[in-house]
């Protein structure tokens, strides 16, 4: 026995041992997670105080209406008989509205409908940008683990103000759907549902509201926005230029966070994390914004499921520029006079500078921010990249050396001369023109001017007449602004002709008067 009680202790310390011994390795894979998020962030720090609405229940917000901010709660409804969930082991949420003050506090909360309340949990709510047409979630009464959704119309002159109250059959009976938002334009459904068809969990999809109040179209979202873990909670912004959500996927601090991604031409760009100065390792969800630096997110204050209302303030701070060196690949040489443009989501240009002589640039990245770069340098190949703020760029910045093929065409037509002439005629000066943009296109390409004649006339003669051939097909060149550096000339005279005739006709001759072009550098 004490044999087996020894074991059994030192058998608890080695696994006490293994545990200690791997958690400086889990926070320091939590602190990098941190640090990346804090760069990502740089700048915009969020503020978060209380609303003075939470209890020792739960709160969760939802959505403005009619000046009043609607929240889902499993508080005491007043005036209403309270309704306890024996699946769930947990009292059932209800939709209250309550009021907010001029600093965005939340009071006296009341039940938000009569009509629309249910003796079972309800779910989250969604208003159409005219207020008058509602959708709202509520318990399968089949399956408590789902909700199904609603939809009523606004009638300030019925005594209920909600009619023609509607199942909404979107989804296949049994199936879940949750968290419902209207874009600002009316025109398309959001919601989160746990379809078969999903990346995995609750996927956000989109379904566009025909003018009969019916659906179609129904899209998952894609890959930049949902995960194999559970996304919910879509909010839009009212210029509709970003998508805010609620993941347990993609760079996460551990539960929900609330990522942001910006719409761009009906696309979705990757979603960035908010940071640590508004998530938390617990579930973070249901971000809104009230103004553009003011909103309120809800947080699961002890990692029990019970919510708290938080409101928040946006800080955004000065960003310092970032430094960066542009290098040659292979040798590290570093680029100067190089030009770099980065653009916004949009394509607007938000950074238009040059390398120094040192190969380096400096340039702004904003936080929260999506970034395409261009780089171009005479004699490399152009960069072309994009970062985010939580994603940045590589520093230093490599570009290739341009590459040539192994052989280069040279190949234009005939450099017509007269009989007995080094003047170029003008046949003959569009397809040098061709050799001119061959030779901008490729600045480390030299060529060597290689002249011929006919065999009219002494060698002596033909030879000396060739080199005045090959030089003024250079000094054509040269005036096209060609580098001389980059020409060499060389005359053969009658030595090799194209036809070998001894009695030649006019043609054959014409031939044999050339220019011909081969590279010296590739």
């Amino acid at each position: 026995m004490r044999l087996l009680a020894r074991l059994t202790t030192s058998i608890f310390f080695l696994y006490s041992y293994i545990l200690s011994a791997q958690e400086p390795e889990r926070l320091e894979v939590k602190d990098s997670l941190i640090t990346v998020l804090d760069n990502s962030t740089k700048g915009l720090r969020f503020v978060l105080s209380d609303t003075g609405i939470n209890s020792d229940l739960s709160e969760i917000g939802g959505a403005f209406f009619m000046n009043k901010y609607i929240i889902l709660s499993n508080k005491k409804r007043r005036h209403y008989k309270t309704t306890f969930n024996e699946k769930t082991n947990t009292y059932n949420n209800n939709l209250f509205c309550v009021n907010i003050d001029a600093e965005g506090d939340l009071s006296f909360p009341l039940l938000f409908s009569r009509i629309l309340d249910s003796e079972k949990n309800e779910g989250s709510i969604a208003f159409t940008p005219d207020q008058k047409r509602i959708y709202y979630t509520k318990e399968n009464p089949t399956n408590h683990s789902a909700l199904e959704l609603y939809t009523a119309e606004l009638d300030l002159n019925s005594k209920e103000y909600w009619v023609n109250i509607k199942k909404v059959k979107l989804l296949a009976e049994g199936q879940s759907i949750e968290t419902p938002f209207v874009a600002p334009d009316g025109k398309t459904l959001y919601f989160a549902a746990n379809l078969p068809e999903g990346y995995g969990g609750f996927d956000l999809y989109k379904a566009d509201i025909n003018g009969d109040g019916t659906f179609s179209n129904i899209t998952n979202l894609g890959t930049n926005i949902n995960t194999a873990e559970d996304e919910k909670y879509p909010y839009i912004s009212k210029e509709s230029n970003h998508f805010y959500f609620a993941s347990k996927g993609h760079l996460n601090l551990g539960g929900y966070d609330i990522f942001r991604s910006a719409m761009v031409k009906k696309s979705y760009l990757p979603a960035l994390n908010l940071g640590a100065s508004l998530n938390s390792k617990r579930d973070d969800i249901a971000f809104i914004l009230a103004d553009k630096d003011k909103g309120y997110i809800s947080n699961d204050k002890s990692g029990d499921g019970d919510f708290n209302i938080l409101k928040f303030t946006l800080n955004l701070n000065e960003v310092k520029d970032q430094d960066f060196t542009i290098v040659e690949e292979e040798t590290l040489t570093t680029v100067p006079n190089a030009q770099v443009i980065i653009k916004d989501e949009n394509g607007n240009v938000v950074t238009n500078t040059i390398s120094d002589e040192n190969g380096k640039v400096k340039f702004e990245i904003l936080p929260m921010s999506y970034n395409n770069i261009t780089i171009e340098k005479e004699g490399f190949e152009p960069y072309v990249d994009s970062f985010t703020s939580e994603k940045p760029l590589n520093n230093p910045i490599t570009l290739l050396t341009k590459k040539l093929p192994s052989k280069i065409n040279l190949s234009v037509e005939n450099i017509h001369f007269d009989f007995d002439k080094a003047i170029i005629k003008a046949e003959s000066k569009k397809a040098l023109d061709k050799v001119v943009n061959l030779l901008n296109e490729n600045p480390t390409l030299n060529i060597s001017i290689q002249a011929h004649t006919d065999n009219k006339g002494s060698e002596n003669y033909n030879l000396t007449l060739s080199k005045r051939r090959a030089k003024a097909t250079a000094n054509y060149l040269i005036s096209k602004g060609i580098n001389k550096k980059r020409l060499t000339t060389k005359g053969y005279g009658e030595s090799q002709p194209l036809n070998n005739c001894i009695k030649c006709t006019p043609k054959e001759d014409q031939e044999n008067r050339r220019v011909e072009f081969k590279t010296l550098t590739l």
